[in-house]
């Protein structure tokens, strides 16, 4: 009868993050040999030699599956690719939001793209186009030096009429 009875165990102080108890996990490990299957590692695919023709064609493939995306596909329907080296191509684009909102899509263009040709280097670069508008002069200063540029003999008819003002 001198037995102390067991005490018990001292519990473990359990973190906690915001009140939720962190729990930790343990590694599984396999036991039979035969259920291991080897990785398959992205080095060891032959990597695809990217060309014009290839690039445009899988672009039109990728346009063709974010049909489901309305955004997307709008995105990239009407969008030129252009190929510059085997690594690298060029999206271009109209302005810069469509830049910021290709950002957005960045891993899911590579990641179709990578897959399909099996370079995981591939990247691209967005080119904004800035189109050259015409200026329209407006006001008597920018009218006259649009004349002056057609005929330079407006000046000296200036000259004759001080009062005038153009």
């Amino acid at each position: 009868m001198g037995e102390k009875p067991a005490s018990p165990e001292p519990t473990p102080q359990v973190k906690t993050v915001s009140g939720i108890p962190h729990r930790r996990f343990t590694s599984i490990s396999i036991s039979e040999q035969h259920e291991i299957k080897p990785i398959r590692s992205l080095e060891s695919r032959e990597a695809e030699m990217l060309t014009q023709e290839r690039l445009e064609q899988l672009w039109k493939e990728l346009v063709e599956r974010s049909k489901g995306d309305e955004k997307l596909y709008e995105l990239l329907a009407d969008k030129k690719v252009e190929l510059k080296n085997n690594n690298l191509f060029t999206i271009q684009v109209a302005n810069l939001y469509f830049e910021s909102v290709l950002r957005n899509y960045q891993s899911r263009i590579l990641g179709f793209l990578r897959e399909k040709t099996g370079n995981e280097s591939l990247n691209y670069k967005v080119v904004v186009l800035v189109e050259h508008t015409e200026h329209k002069a407006y006001l008597p200063n920018e009218k006259f030096a649009e004349l002056l540029k057609q005929n330079p003999a407006m000046l000296s008819l200036r000259k004759l009429f001080p009062d005038i003002d153009f």
